[in-house]
């Protein structure tokens, strides 16, 4: 079964009231139909974006590799781990070829 958490947030009176007249419409409720945007949202457009940042933030070292795998999965997630970890191999090999 899926886990679920509990959210609060904030939203313009005009959001809300557009979001009660699709649940309205709809037959479902206030948190279903924001449920539906945000999965819309993230399985969209945003996804790709969304891969992207995460694999920049791991490299950057501003995330990590457990928040990367629930982004971009698992298998993907160690991919760039073994391809961080060489470019800083490398890195290391040409400050020292640099030094002499």
């Amino acid at each position: 079964m899926i886990g679920l958490m509990r959210i609060d947030l904030r939203l313009p009176d005009e959001l809300v009231e557009k979001t009660d007249i699709l649940a309205k419409l709809e037959y479902k409720n206030r948190a279903d139909v924001i449920k539906s945007a945000l999965t819309e949202y993230l399985g969209g457009v945003a996804t790709t974006q969304l891969k992207e940042k995460a694999v920049e933030s791991y490299l950057d070292d501003k995330l990590t590799y457990n928040e990367l795998a629930v982004v971009i999965g698992r298998q993907n997630a160690e991919s760039v781990k073994v391809s961080k970890s060489l470019l800083a191999r490398s890195d290391r090999i040409a400050e020292d070829i640099a030094r002499g």
